[in-house]
């Protein structure tokens, strides 16, 4: 749940960002900041689910082999 809630707090601050976007040099910063916190929660969801198909996989066939 920890997972879904970072990624869900990355999205709305990247929406907040791009709302707040008037070409200034802070707006920028604030927008790569936010779209960076974005990538990392991204890729640690994908990481984790990706863990976890790989997991039933192996339990999977591990299964198949005992049975």
């Amino acid at each position: 749940m920890a997972l879904a809630q970072r990624l869900g707090a990355a999205e709305r601050r990247m929406q907040v960002a791009i709302e707040q976007m008037d070409g200034s040099p802070e707006s920028r910063i604030r927008y790569a900041r936010a779209r960076a916190e974005y990538r990392e929660a991204e890729e640690l969801a994908l990481a984790v689910l990706g863990a976890r198909d790989a997991l039933a996989l192996v339990e999977g066939s591990t299964a198949q082999l005992m049975g």
